[in-house]
């Protein structure tokens, strides 16, 4: 009995880890259309509570699975959605 207890939890804890080794670094810097990097954009996980804000450069940081959809939003601009890709690429 006591064997069969350590092979699930084993078991769990091998899914777990690969269950939060899907998230990934994502970066990346949102320009308009001339270039110039946007300050202040914000950046969110749909459907989720999660995002951050570009810096001065236009630059963000955010953690993410390939599948999450980023949602890019600004005073003054049309707010866009791109899919997070494999290998942490936004298509």
């Amino acid at each position: 009995m006591k064997r069969k207890i350590f092979l699930l939890l084993i078991a769990l804890w091998s899914t777990t880890s690969l269950l939060w080794a899907q998230n990934k670094q994502i970066s990346g810097t949102v320009t308009d259309e001339k270039g110039t990097p946007l300050p202040g954009v914000s950046v969110q996980i749909k459907s989720t509570t999660r995002g951050v804000a570009t810096d001065f450069d236009g630059k963000y940081s955010i953690e993410a699975s390939p599948g999450n959809v980023l949602l890019f939003s600004s005073m003054g601009y049309a707010s866009q959605e791109k899919t997070i890709g494999k290998g942490g690429v936004i298509a």
